[in-house]
């Protein structure tokens, strides 16, 4: 059954990568800097991604490997549950993301690591 899904703004974060706006308890607008990572983390449920100004490219671990993606303005990526995934933008990006189910992640040491290494530098 369809369920609305209420959206403002619930919060703002921010730190030198940029900003997220928390529009929804599933639904993120993310703003980053050129250059700067987020992420490195996995859901239960499906999360969708939209890039909608800049180029980003997205990095995630299935069975087979690890893969990437370069996403363009009005292109998106879905990545299933449980999949370990992070982004890094090319240019500065505005990336809106959304889970299906509820709002719950759990870090993948590895990604995790890739995405702080940005903030150090």
């Amino acid at each position: 059954m369809f369920k609305p899904t209420e959206v403002r703004l619930l919060e703002k974060l921010q730190d030198k990568r940029g900003w997220i706006l928390c529009l929804a308890p599933n639904v993120v607008l993310l703003y980053t800097k050129r250059g700067y990572r987020r992420g490195g983390d996995y859901h239960r449920s499906t999360q969708t991604d939209v890039c909608l100004t800049g180029a980003v490219v997205f990095y995630w671990r299935s069975g087979d490997g690890e893969h990437s993606a370069l996403l363009l303005p009005g292109q998106s990526i879905q990545f299933p549950p449980n999949t370990p995934h992070y982004l890094e933008a090319v240019t500065d990006t505005l990336v809106l993301e959304w889970l299906e189910g509820e709002f719950e992640k759990e870090y993948d040491p590895e990604y995790r690591r890739r995405v702080e290494e940005c903030l150090r530098e």
